[in-house]
């Protein structure tokens, strides 16, 4: 993906903006960036840009971040912390620094987590920390769809099983 086609991007389910400016305006990882990283997990995985604002329908600003290394540190640090997140499904891949109208931007690509490590949760439970995505939000799944996920993740496709006698 390059800057002309990251520019020509909207919000949506499968991307999502963020300004990460912080406090001092040199870049921060938001606090809003762990349910966007359960709910696209959970979902069909997607791209976050931090250091870009979406302004109006189909128009970004680029605020870049000044100092990216920072937010990839506490990107990492939140990630494997069993406090924060349910898992990092991440690799060093998925998460670059890009250069767009001359600011440093993150690029963090979230893939769909795999049937035996959904949930992808934040904090200590599933029940209160799974998202999915809809449209350009992220929604607090409800109970019966942890279950679904949790029940999925144990065991094999329970319809995958051969039983005796047939074929």
């Amino acid at each position: 993906m390059d800057a002309y086609e990251i520019l020509d991007l909207t919000e949506g389910f499968d991307f999502e903006a963020k300004k990460a400016a912080g406090r001092d305006g040199k870049g921060q990882l938001p606090d809003s960036f762990f349910p966007t990283y359960s709910a696209m997990a959970n979902t069909e995985g997607g791209v976050v840009l931090l250091g870009i604002e979406q302004i109006a329908d189909e128009q970004f600003q680029v605020f870049g971040i000044v100092n990216p290394a920072k937010v990839i540190k506490e990107l990492w640090n939140g990630l494997n912390n069993k406090q924060k997140v349910s898992s990092n499904i991440l690799n060093e891949q998925d998460v670059r620094t890009l250069e767009l109208e001359g600011k440093r931007v993150v690029q963090i690509t979230i893939p769909r987590a795999t049937r035996f490590q959904l949930p992808v949760y934040i904090g200590k439970n599933p029940f209160d920390g799974t998202y999915r995505r809809q449209g350009d939000g992220d929604f607090r799944c409800d109970e019966e769809t942890v279950k679904r996920m949790l029940a999925d993740q144990v065991e094999d496709a329970r319809d995958a099983k051969l039983l005796d006698k047939f074929t």
